[in-house]
């Protein structure tokens, strides 16, 4: 069954990696979420962020997949003076991550699996290009810039986030595709 495929594959790629599938019609959409969107620093500065994503939506779209993967990695924080970095290195590193599994999907006949990262897109160093992005085929949207309310839909499976993150600090990813 491809579920647990695409879970060996990401322990394959990542043991530390936990994952849990997912019926994607349960993730929890809100407004509120996307106005945090607007006061981010990266808020009309990256092109995978507000106000700079397509105007879909988002709900319909996600619910025209069948199944879902939630990917989690963790990361602890010894110092307080560490977390900056440990922040900025662990959104480029999920975000691999996804995009390895989008290739694995893509090898299994699914060539429209689509992943969804936890945070901002932090693959340019220099940060985004100024007319478009830099990265176009690797980027990745934010799961709370389509107004997802990650917290609350991985409540469900049994998943806490608490904040602050000042020991562990947990990313979150997404990867969706559709049954052939």
């Amino acid at each position: 069954m491809l579920k647990n495929e695409v879970q060996n594959y990401l322990k394959a790629l990542d043991p530390e990696a936990e994952s849990v599938i997912i019926d994607p019609s349960k993730l929890i959409f809100e407004e509120n979420v996307k106005m945090n969107c607007f006061y981010c620093g990266k808020y009309n500065h990256n092109w995978r962020c507000p106000p700079n994503l397509p105007n879909i939506d988002y709900k319909k779209m996600l619910s025209e997949y069948d199944a879902g993967l939630i990917v989690i990695l963790s990361f602890n924080i010894k110092k307080k003076s560490d977390y900056a970095r440990i922040r900025n290195d662990s959104s480029v590193t999920l975000h691999k991550l996804l995009l390895e599994l989008e290739k694995w999907m893509y090898d299994q006949n699914r060539p429209n699996a689509l992943s969804f990262i936890g945070g901002s897109c932090k693959l340019c160093k220099g940060g985004c290009g100024k007319e478009r992005c830099n990265n176009p085929y690797m980027s990745r949207t934010p799961i709370e810039a389509l107004g997802i309310n990650i917290i609350k839909s991985v409540k469900e499976y049994d998943i806490e986030i608490k904040f602050p993150a000042d020991k562990v600090l947990k990313r979150i990813g997404l990867l969706l595709w559709q049954e052939v």
